[in-house]
């Protein structure tokens, strides 16, 4: 049946492990990890912009809200083609009219943040925590904060 080694003596006690049992209990661990980790893993979502045409036109009632941190730190704010000179604890008090505006006439809620290279990744997320704490909901996910994309190659 099975290789013996030691002595010949069959009353002798034998000092070799069973690893059955052994086999048995890590299989059922397995078993247990393998139907635990999905419950376990929690998903979150994305919501990834799509990419715009350039036969695609915006909505022409809606605002465009752009929010630019200097090297200064310093902002400029923009109302569609207006461009306003504001400190940055100005910011709020200038976005929140814009806001609510765009609310009462049920456009969406979007402010896009463009910086200057120099300016600290810091400020820039600061800014934009900022604009979100404008929003009633609880999330924050009433007004929709999004960076301005920078083309490669181009110098500001």
């Amino acid at each position: 049946m099975g290789m013996s080694s030691g002595s010949s003596d069959k009353k002798a006690i034998q000092s070799e492990i069973n690893v059955t049992p052994l086999i048995d209990v890590l299989l059922v661990l397995l078993i247990i990890f393998l139907v635990v980790m999905p419950i376990m893993m929690k998903m979150e979502t994305l919501q990834i912009p799509r990419k715009i045409t350039d036969q695609e036109a915006p909505d022409p009632n809606a605002t465009m809200l752009t929010v630019k941190v200097k090297a200064s730190l310093d902002i400029v704010f923009t109302d569609n083609d207006k461009e306003t000179a504001i400190a940055a604890s100005e910011l709020l008090k200038m976005l929140r009219p814009k806001l609510e505006q765009a609310a009462s006439r049920g456009t969406e809620k979007v402010v896009f943040v463009d910086f200057d290279d120099s300016v600290p990744w810091a400020n820039v997320v600061g800014t934009m925590d900022s604009i979100r704490s404008l929003a009633a909901d609880v999330n924050h996910d009433e007004i929709k904060v999004a960076l301005k994309v920078k083309e490669e190659g181009t110098s500001r």
